[in-house]
C-alpha cells in the first residue's frame, strides 16, 4: 500500500448519499450511477467526510480502529483494491500537496449560451408568452442531453442565474401551469428531468430561487428530479421527498 503524501478525494462530478443500505454515487460528467456497499461504502463516507482528502496510510489507520480482529495486510489489500476500483471510475482524484482542487468546468461556449437563452427566457416571459418559453425551454434540454451530455444540462440549470424580478411566491403556480401546458403540447414525452429543469430555469427569470433536485429509490431502483423552493417541493407531491435519497441539489 503506498505511503506517500499522495491523497485522494471525491472528483467535483461526482454527487453521493450514503446510509445503512451503502452509497448510491451520481457521476455527472459521465451520467452514470454506481451503488457501493461493505467496506466501499464506508471508505467513500470517509472520503466524502475529508475535504483535503485521505492518504491511503490514512484510511487503513481508520479502518484498524474500526476492525481490529482483521488482519492489518488485509485490511490494506482490501483499501487498496476498493481505492484503485474508485480512481478507474473516475469517482476520486489523487492530488498532490498544494494542488488545487479542480471545480466542475463551464466554457466560454456554454456561458454564451446561458446567457443568449436566459435572456430569451426572460423576453418571452416579459411580452406574456410564457407557454411558448416553457415549449422552447424543454426543446433545449432535450437537445442537450440528446447531442451534448446530461452534464451540460446541469451546468445550464446550476448556473441560471435568479433575477431581481417583482414577482412573488405566486409566480409559482403560474410558472408550473405553464410548463404543464407546455408539455400537452409538446410532441415527446417529457420525462421529470427536463420538466423540472425547464421549471426551475422559469421560476429563477421570475425572481424566485428555485432548486433542482435530484433524488434516487432503491427498491426498486428508480431515478427521478423534482423542483423545490425554499425546501418546499413544488412540481411534485411531497412525499417524493421521503421516498428518494436526494444525490444533489443545484
Amino acid at each position: 500500500m503506498d505511503t506517500t503524501l499522495t491523497r485522494f478525494i471525491v472528483s467535483p462530478d461526482v454527487r453521493s448519499r450514503t446510509d445503512n443500505d451503502g452509497t448510491t454515487i451520481l457521476h455527472i460528467a459521465k451520467d452514470k450511477i454506481y451503488s457501493i456497499i461493505g467496506v466501499g461504502s464506508m471508505i467513500w463516507a470517509k472520503l466524502v467526510a475529508s475535504r483535503e482528502g485521505l492518504t491511503p496510510f490514512d484510511i487503513v489507520k481508520e479502518l484498524s480502529c474500526e476492525f481490529t480482529d482483521v488482519p492489518h495486510p488485509q485490511i490494506e489489500s482490501d483499501a487498496e483494491q476498493v481505492l484503485k476500483s474508485l480512481q478507474r471510475k473516475k469517482l476520486i482524484e489523487a492530488r498532490r500537496p498544494g494542488e488545487r482542487r479542480r471545480e466542475l468546468p463551464f466554457d466560454l461556449v456554454g456561458t454564451s449560451f446561458l446567457s443568449l437563452t436566459q435572456s430569451l427566457t426572460a423576453l418571452l416571459l416579459r411580452i406574456k408568452l410564457r407557454v411558448l418559453a416553457a415549449f422552447l425551454g424543454l426543446v433545449i434540454m432535450d437537445s442537450l442531453l440528446k447531442l451534448l451530455s446530461f452534464a451540460s444540462l446541469y451546468s445550464l440549470v446550476k448556473h441560471w442565474p435568479v433575477r431581481n424580478s417583482g414577482s412573488g411566491l405566486q409566480a409559482i403556480e403560474e410558472i408550473i401551469d405553464v410548463v404543464t401546458r407546455a408539455i400537452n403540447w409538446y410532441p415527446k414525452q417529457a420525462m421529470c428531468l427536463q420538466r423540472t429543469a425547464v421549471t426551475v430555469c422559469l421560476l429563477r427569470t421570475c425572481g424566485i430561487s428555485a432548486q433542482l433536485v435530484i433524488g434516487c429509490q432503491k427498491l426498486p431502483f428508480l431515478m427521478h428530479a423534482w423542483a423545490e423552493v425554499e425546501g418546499e417541493v413544488v412540481n411534485d407531491a411531497q412525499r417524493v421527498q421521503e421516498i428518494h435519497k436526494v444525490l444533489e441539489r443545484c
